[in-house]
């Protein structure tokens, strides 16, 4: 047998070929896979013959025998070490979804047609690769006959600006979502630096904090995977860390962060680690981010942190407190349509929520470190990465911190706030983007009136969201919708039965979902031809701390 050809077309009365799919026999010597993508011959114009590219997507076992119980009789009725006289006729029948044809031929591939592997030129046509005006490296396809195929994403679609967005779902506990995060923003810094900002959210631990130092964990395979997708093994350069300040936190490093000591210690020696805060004269503004958890139907705590932010004779957080304490008072809440007991929700909420170190005026302590977070966000020029640890911070501050950093890149590309350096590109990284956009809340709160601004019309102006969550069923639809790309690791049967996305995978395909290795995922992008591929990728080339 030709070690290129897999099998032929079948067309039966009940089963026949259609424009999008085809089915074929599987020679009795191949191993084939779903995901793969095969080639098969086909007719052209004036006779020319053409070549169509399908993507395996479920493969069965059939044999003559009309019901099971012909395979229990044959074996003297159930005697399982009894070898039948006469063997089932039977094959293997793939079922393939057509994504491609060389001249465009749209017709039904007919009966006893060839089918081959495909190779990697073919490949990478058939997904639609070839069209590309700039690409991203993606991660590479590994097939059935042995091949590693690079894939690429289309850059025009990923960060803008004919599409934008990408959205990475999964379980936790395999770090499959972030390094995959990090590989696409790390080859988007190898291949456009000049052009693109990078702002990441730090999560978890100690995760992201140390982007820009060499891995201790490479092996000479994992390098050569990297050079696979064009890519040089190498972690981040020109990254910036802030930490969030807390004054009582002196001998380590005014900060309750969890980096590994001595790293911090090299980041501050290098002038790149910083304690960020919050100053009332620059964040009074963004304070309803402050509140995006709360239960508030009629958006009172939303209406009163915006009358609040008109107050210009307030300097410091204590006199804000005391302000607002003030109104609580009956006959001083001023706005009549703000009732005294709405106020003093607030003023309860408001305490109890600046109650930490990250609220207090420039310069506490002597700190020549700490910075204000509005003041080195609208600093970064293109080439850097800006990593901002939330990790240590209750819920309620982590959504402050990424409502406040996206309200003051939304406004610098809007023209609003004046920058000295202009963005070009800027892509945010936000891990438990259910936190931040949530399908329950609609979209009442302001930081999830945001997400839904950037996803639905950032990417005219330059800015993308990169995001990741644990369960996809939990993210608003709309945020969902806008996202060109989109990834899927592995995942319970449980959540693809809640989220309804998974739906329309294929049976085999939602299988292969629950049980996906790390560093395996699959994949739906704008411009490929079919719904989902399968890659892998490489391990992270930047240390990661035990």
């Amino acid at each position: 047998m030709d070690n290129q050809i897999v099998g032929k077309v079948t067309a039966t009365e009940r089963q026949p070929s259609t424009c999008t799919t085809v089915r074929f026999w599987v020679h009795r010597d191949v191993l084939l896979a779903p995901f793969d993508v095969i080639k098969i011959e086909h007719i052209g114009r004036d006779g020319a013959t053409t070549f169509s590219y399908a993507i395996v997507q479920e493969l069965e076992y059939i044999t003559d025998s009309v019901g099971h119980l012909a395979s229990y009789v044959s074996s003297d009725f159930g005697q399982v070490e009894t070898v039948p006289f006469n063997q089932r006729i039977g094959t293997t029948v793939a079922t393939a979804e057509v994504i491609y044809n060389t001249r465009g031929v749209e017709m039904p591939i007919r009966d006893g047609a060839q089918v081959h592997w495909a190779d990697a030129d073919g490949i990478r046509a058939a997904l639609g690769m070839d069209d590309y005006e700039e690409s991203i490296p993606a991660g590479y396809i590994h097939t059935s006959n042995g091949l590693r195929i690079p894939v690429d994403l289309n850059l025009d679609y990923l960060i803008g600006p004919e599409g934008a967005h990408l959205n990475i779902s999964g379980i936790s506990g395999l770090s499959t979502k972030t390094s995959y995060a990090m590989f696409l923003l790390n080859a988007l810094q190898q291949r456009i630096q000049n052009d693109v900002t990078i702002i990441i959210f730090n999560v978890k631990g100690r995760d992201l904090l140390s982007l820009d130092r060499d891995s201790e964990q490479l092996s000479d395979g994992d390098r050569q995977n990297w050079e696979h997708c064009g890519l040089a093994a190498r972690p981040f350069e020109n990254v910036r860390y802030l930490y969030p300040f807390d004054g009582d936190r002196r001998d380590q490093g005014y900060t309750n962060s969890r980096p590994v000591p001595e790293i911090l210690e090299d980041q501050i020696g290098n002038n790149v680690a910083h304690n960020y805060h919050f100053e009332v004269e620059r964040d009074i503004g963004k304070l309803p981010f402050l509140f995006s958890d709360i239960d508030d139907p009629g958006a009172t705590m939303e209406s009163i942190a915006h009358e609040i932010a008109g107050w210009d004779d307030v300097t410091t957080w204590e006199q804000l407190r005391e302000q607002v304490s003030f109104r609580t008072q009956k006959g001083q809440s001023g706005d009549k349509s703000i009732s005294v007991m709405s106020w003093r929700k607030f003023n309860r909420l408001l305490r109890a929520r600046t109650d930490h170190g990250v609220f207090c005026e420039a310069f506490t302590y002597g700190n020549p470190r700490q910075t204000q977070l509005e003041s080195e966000v609208l600093g970064l020029t293109p080439g850097q990465v800006l990593v901002i640890d939330i990790e240590p911070l209750p819920d309620y501050l982590q959504r402050y911190v990424v409502g406040n950093v996206i309200h003051t890149v939304y406004s610098a590309l809007l023209g609003d706030i004046d920058t000295e350096v202009k963005f070009r590109k800027v892509v945010v990284f936000a891990d438990e983007l259910n936190k931040y956009a949530p399908r329950s809340a609609g979209a009442t709160s302001a930081l999830t009136q945001n997400m839904l601004e950037i996803t639905e019309r950032g990417r005219s102006l330059g800015m993308v969201l990169f995001a990741a969550e644990q369960f996809r069923s939990g993210v608003h639809d709309r945020v969902l919708g806008n996202c060109g790309t989109n990834v899927f690791g592995r995942t319970s049967p449980v959540e693809m039965a809640k989220c309804p996305d998974y739906r329309y995978f294929p049976r085999t395909y939602q299988s292969a979902a629950t049980r996906l290795e790390q560093g395996t995922l699959l994949i739906q992008h704008a411009v490929y031809k079919t719904a989902l591929i399968k890659i892998n990728f490489p391990r992270p080339s930047y240390y990661q701390p035990k």
